[in-house]
């Protein structure tokens, strides 16, 4: 196992092709009807997997590029010399600049953090004593069968309600929010659903996504799905019957325009909210929650079959140069056939090779070597 830059190009087309599987499907809600939000949800999680696990192993095989492909490749991969000791490349420097791009966004993510843990306990009043809350919260627990307490805060100018924190779910509500006894049961069910369905984890995982793959352009609709998805899932559970989703429904049109009027309180990164979604996601929760269209297994099926597969040829195969070292010299490019290279093993599953009777390196694996002969020694290689 091992990261190479192909591997990396390789992983990052993978999980490409399988995001906008996932886009296609999230773009009308029609589709999530067909296919069911499950099924969404597995196509998001083998794209995310795909990217955490850049690696190609040694039983995977090489689809090789063409020159112009390849000529791109060999600038990446072409060896530099520092000081007459250090040897680089541009690969090499990417690697470096996306560790540091971490450990900033890491950084980042705690810092935020500690200030949104700071101001809800400053700005906050723990209203977790007051009867009703506490009545009304036990009767939403027991939907779950659920036997803990959560701490719930009132905060002025908060935009919905929302859960906070992994470590310590926190429910917090709005200041002055004159919800009806059935709305609060609502609400709460919907923040303790998040927690009781690990979705305060899954939302960390979208962040710690985010951070790892700075880089990606992507992140905010990654997350934005990622929340939507979670949403969907706890929406699901208040369609028992008609009247009960009509009420629930009614709720999230009074959490919705609540918010409008509120928006001075700083958005907070490790929580999900009853409102964190645009009016095109909110509009999706409400056609999911209405229309009955009835899921089309076959297509589900087919959606899974797909994406498991490009998911796991993408570990068999590798995009690679043609054959292409990782070195050239006097800034030409040089490409190892059968013809003009061969390797010497040298029994430590390391290999010497050779362009026209000259070293240029020692590789640990073949893999992109595919038409170079190996011998066991110098003395083996015939001669011309």
């Amino acid at each position: 196992m091992r990261l190479e830059f192909e591997s990396f190009i390789t992983t990052l087309l993978a999980s490409f092709l399988l995001f906008l599987i996932a886009c296609f499907l999230f773009v009308r809600s029609k589709r999530i009807l067909t296919i069911g939000y499950h099924t969404l949800t597995v196509v998001c999680v083998l794209s995310v997997l795909r990217l955490l696990f850049p690696f190609e192993f040694s039983f995977g095989s090489n689809l090789h590029l063409n020159k112009m492909a390849t000529h791109i490749v060999v600038i990446f991969r072409r060896k530099h010399m520092l000081l007459s000791t250090i040897t680089f490349s541009l690969f090499d420097i990417g690697i470096l600049v996306w560790m540091l791009g971490i450990i900033i966004g890491l950084y980042k993510y705690i810092k935020t953090y500690k200030r949104d843990h700071f101001l809800i306990h400053s700005l906050g009043v723990n209203v977790s004593n007051n009867d009703r809350y506490s009545k009304l919260l036990t009767c939403a627990c027991q939907y779950y069968h659920l036997n803990r307490s959560f701490d719930i805060y009132e905060i002025d100018e908060l935009s919905s309600p929302m859960i906070f924190s992994i470590r310590k779910p926190t429910i917090l509500l709005p200041a002055q929010n004159q919800y009806t006894d059935q709305e609060l049961i609502f609400i709460f069910r919907h923040e303790v659903g998040h927690f009781y369905y690990h979705h305060l984890l899954y939302h960390f995982g979208g962040e710690l996504f985010s951070i790892v793959y700075w880089w990606n352009p992507l992140n905010k609709y990654i997350k934005k799905q990622i929340d939507t998805l979670l949403e969907m899932s706890i929406d699901h559970s208040f369609s028992s019957s008609a009247d009960e989703t009509i009420a629930y429904l009614n709720c999230l049109l009074k959490v919705k325009k609540q918010s409008a009027q509120q928006q001075l309180f700083p958005k907070l990164n490790s929580s999900l909210s009853m409102n964190n979604l645009q009016e095109s996601m909110l509009e999706k929760r409400f056609q999911l929650l209405t229309h009955s269209q009835k899921r089309q297994h076959f297509l589900s099926v087919f959606v899974v079959v797909i994406s498991v597969s490009i998911y796991l040829f993408s570990y068999y195969f590798t995009l690679r140069g043609v054959s292409t070292p990782s070195e050239a010299k006097n800034n030409e490019i040089f490409t190892l056939t059968n013809e003009n290279s061969y390797g010497i093993s040298n029994g430590d599953g390391t290999y010497d090779l050779y362009l026209y009777g000259e070293y240029i390196e020692t590789v640990d694996s073949l893999m992109g070597y595919d038409y170079v002969p190996i011998y066991n020694s110098l003395e083996d290689v015939p001669q011309n």
